[in-house]
């Protein structure tokens, strides 16, 4: 059980890491800046690599959808917290929600049927961020009262 705990906690202080710039960037109401240099180095990336862009986006897709189920079900083996673990149900139904609609976008995208900017719904992209950031502190917090 032990194992399990130290990798949750270094999965939830990573995101908690990893989200913080986007966090503080959308907390002082400037994020779109940002927003436009993660659209700017994906597309210079996406330009870079031709076609294997495309099946390593799906690929990141997939390992997302993989990293965070395996995210939320270590939270729901460890935490015995009842609000922590209704809120691990919502927030785990926005992630899927959101993926979805990431990766129908995506398809969209690569049939040619958008352009690059329209892929991201940057108000969800946006609360997935803020909801990431939380939910890894909650966690954490959870974590230290183990």
């Amino acid at each position: 059980m032990k194992g399990m705990e130290i990798t949750l906690g270094f999965l939830a202080l990573s995101i908690f890491l990893l989200y913080s710039v986007y966090f503080i960037k959308i907390i002082k109401g400037n994020p779109e800046s940002f927003e436009l240099e993660l659209l700017s180095s994906l597309a210079n990336w996406m330009i870079e690599k031709g076609a294997k862009s495309q099946v390593r986006i799906w690929l990141m897709l997939f390992l997302s959808l993989l990293l965070e189920a395996s995210y939320f079900l270590l939270v729901f083996l460890i935490v015995a917290n009842p609000v922590i673990l209704g809120f691990t149900v919502l927030f785990a139904a926005f992630e899927l929600l959101h993926l979805l609609v990431l990766g129908l976008a995506f398809k969209r995208f690569f049939q040619g049927q958008k352009i690059l900017k329209e892929v991201f719904n940057w108000k969800m992209e946006r609360s997935s961020a803020l909801l990431f950031f939380t939910y890894s502190l909650l966690v954490l917090i959870n974590l230290w009262w183990i």
